[in-house]
């Protein structure tokens, strides 16, 4: 069921041949900038992809902070303890990006200023 819903909100990507990319390059520089990434590849195969900077930054730094909260609860748990519930839920706000690790650092110190 889960793969199935999945599928069906997912649209598979458009993938451009060489050809079109080489061809059409420019205005493949223009879409990146606006529409997000460009698959190209053989036989409508996806073999690379084209992205803005602005969007590679992005997902670089979604990766560095899921990193840094997977190694922050991994470093609490091998101390022997376990986080609890709230805090979890802090620390994935962090790693989605909704919440700054300063902000993280104030809220868990409120808790334990009360």
């Amino acid at each position: 069921m889960y793969a199935f819903g999945y599928a069906t909100r997912v649209k598979p990507p458009e993938v451009l041949s060489f050809r079109e990319f080489r061809a059409g390059l420019a205005a493949t520089f223009k879409r990146v900038q606006g529409d997000g990434p460009v698959f190209v590849g053989a036989h409508r195969k996806p073999e690379a992809v084209v992205m803005s900077v602005a969007h590679y930054r992005d997902l670089v730094e979604a990766s560095e902070r899921r990193q840094a909260v997977a190694e922050a609860l991994a470093s609490v748990r091998a101390e022997g303890l376990e986080p609890d519930e709230d805090v979890v839920t802090m620390f994935a706000a962090v790693s989605a990006g909704e919440l700054s690790s300063d902000a993280l650092r104030e809220q868990i110190l409120a808790r334990y200023r009360r």
